[in-house]
């Protein structure tokens, strides 16, 4: 199957690249006058990208700015994309609107109340006093040349002049041209998956390779149950109830969510190809939830090349990068565990006691998802790079072996990062009159052995917990348990139910629709307030466009969860769970976990 397109463009935009393409090469300097490879559509939009995601023009030289007036900024420091978002429908901060920028609102007509504190101030005691509020602020369509004098010299199509804190790019006419070119194409289609009246948008989950059938059982009822509690509010909310009995269709409509179930068989090197005749098949929207027998990685990949967003997979083996965008994870799984690990005991322990720092790691992915979080967190710190001992497959952490590396390595520090036999090694680390004073393990590792570990060894033994320490008796909490058992959703003990319940508020509530579109057509008669303005930009509304839906979730407050501290969100930040504790377990036979440390931030 031929691979995806980085870029999904339209027809008339291929045409506008084209005509741009023979422009360029009329320019001085782009033209006969020096050697230029032939560009491809594809690759102008590339260039355009470069400009509005990360202030670079196509020479990867930075752009030339100014704010305030005269001050001279970089523009790879204020780049378009820091205020007007990935998609370019625009957000608010403080008494600040930033207005769309994609091409579908750029060149039609616009309202927007000017957000001005004392412009705000008027507005409010005018509505408060019941006279007509101050009218909005109108914009005619931009076009080339009137967009090109917004973004050098900040003056609207309607010549108003725009706040001092935009930038004001020093672009010439080729890259201005790339620019205006790529804003054309910005967010101007809807993204797949969604049907053209808008009353359907299609998503789909992921179950990969040989997923215990009752973890499937799990994740798919919890699934199952938040879409059809979407589509049940949606039922009720696209009828209004008139001022008479008779019922009509209501002026805007909900959208009713579809899930497929994608079914990934055999090796995990065949599920890539097996995602992408899915995707063939039936294009979606965004991935919700899912479960993998192995790493999470081809289904990352799959969703970064095709830029589909992936909602809160259950894995302990998500892809770690600062980067990537496409996937928002609950947490950086078992490499947060020894990211933790590294900073307590870097916190803990003398530099000079490095060279007796010692990991033992078995042959399994999340052991050494583990180890590599430690190390790559050790070196961060500026700390001597420990001894790593890889068990061969198959083999297991034994009493015999651990007692011959003590005596061989007198660690002051030993992380093993096992599973299978690490409760008989640590009992008989404990009888060790030469015992190691640190030990660290994994509680995802160990998972209900945790529990069962040797009571001699409690004082010696830290545990790495990335959940919540509380009882769970808060509201939140009770409520939310109530609504899983409501529903018979069942409860496996793995956290699966409990976690992909986030997800009611991650996917939710950005579609929610408090207010009818103040301006469907471009023109009408509609006015907005600075607090329309700002949840028009909380929600998805009709701007059914993928990396949309990722601004309004980066625009979150943090959200409760049952299982972990807080779920916080930020643009771009991708992964919502950001901490880890270090524990400890109390003595006597109802063991209870001591915590050991604060909540540790990656």
């Amino acid at each position: 199957m031929k691979a995806a397109s980085p870029f999904n463009i339209s027809t008339r935009s291929t045409v506008a690249l084209l005509l741009l393409l023979l422009m360029l090469f009329s320019v001085p300097g782009w033209g006969s006058g020096q050697e230029m490879p032939v560009s491809t559509p594809a690759e102008m939009l590339q260039w355009g990208e470069l400009m509005y995601r990360d202030g670079l023009l196509p020479s990867g030289e930075s752009m030339k700015a100014t704010i305030n007036g005269d001050v001279t900024v970089p523009g790879n420091a204020f780049s378009c994309v820091s205020c007007h978002l990935r998609s370019g429908i625009g957000s608010v901060e403080g008494q600040y609107v930033s207005p769309p920028t994609n091409g579908r609102k750029l060149f039609k007509p616009y309202y927007q109340y000017d957000p001005d504190p004392q412009d705000y101030s008027i507005i409010k005691k005018s509505m408060n006093e019941g006279r007509e509020p101050v009218l909005p602020l109108y914009r005619p369509a931009f076009t080339d040349q009137t967009l090109a004098a917004a973004i050098r010299e900040g003056v609207s199509p309607s010549g108003r002049r725009l706040k001092e804190i935009m930038p004001r790019y020093l672009l010439e006419d080729r890259d201005m041209a790339i620019l205006t070119s790529y804003l054309k194409t910005l967010s101007d289609e809807v993204s797949p998956g969604v049907d053209k009246q808008y009353k359907t948008i299609r998503f789909a989950t992921v179950i990969a390779g040989d997923v215990p059938a009752a973890d499937r059982k799990e994740m798919l009822a919890t699934v199952d149950a938040i879409i059809e509690l979407h589509n049940k509010n949606a039922k009720v909310k696209n009828r209004r109830q008139n001022l008479g009995t008779e019922i009509k269709e209501a002026d805007f409509n909900y959208p009713m969510f579809t899930l497929s179930r994608w079914e990934l068989k055999g090796p995990a090197s065949t599920w890539r190809a097996q995602l992408d005749e899915h995707y063939r098949k039936e294009p979606v929207f965004a991935l919700l939830g899912g479960l993998s027998a192995a790493h999470w990685q081809p289904m990352h990949e799959f969703s970064e090349q095709n830029k589909i967003p992936c909602l809160l997979p259950i894995t302990d083996l998500p892809v770690v990068s600062d980067t990537d965008w496409y996937t928002l994870y609950f947490n950086k799984g078992m490499y947060q565990e020894g990211d933790t690990t590294a900073r307590y005991l870097a916190l803990n322990s003398d530099p000079a006691a490095d060279g007796a720092v010692l990991q033992v790691v078995e042959d399994s992915a999340r052991a050494r998802a583990v180890a590599g979080g430690f190390l790559e967190a050790w070196k961060e710190i500026g700390r001597t790079e420990p001894e790593t001992i890889y068990l061969p497959p198959g083999e297991r952490i034994s009493a015999a072996m651990l007692r011959k590396l003590n005596e061989q390595k007198h660690p002051a520090a030993l992380m093993l990062w096992t599973a299978a036999g690490t409760l008989q090694a640590v009992d008989a680390l404990a009888a060790d009159r030469e015992r190691v004073k640190m030990v660290f393990v994994s509680s995802s590792l160990l998972q209900q052995d945790l529990w069962a570990l040797p009571e001699k060894a409690r004082d010696v033994t830290y545990i790495t917990y990335p959940y919540r320490l509380d009882d769970g008796k808060d509201l939140y909490t009770v409520n939310s348990r109530l609504w899983l058992e409501k529903r018979t959703i069942p409860d496996g003990g793995k956290r699966i139910s409990t976690r992909m319940f986030s997800l009611s508020n991650v996917l939710l509530e950005p579609f929610q629709v408090v207010r009818r579109d103040y301006n469907p057509n471009g023109l009408g008669k509609g006015q907005v307030t600075m607090e329309n303005q700002f949840e028009m930009m909380m929600h998805v509304k009709r701007n059914y466009y993928r990396d949309y839906l990722f601004d309004v979730i980066g625009m979150f407050a943090d959200k409760l969860s049952i299982d972990y501290e807080r779920l916080s969100f930020g643009p771009g930040q991708r992964y919502a769970s950001k901490g880890c504790y270090i524990v400890q377990l109390s003595g006597g036979p109802k063991a209870e976990l001591i915590k050991k440390s604060d909540w540790v931030i990656h």
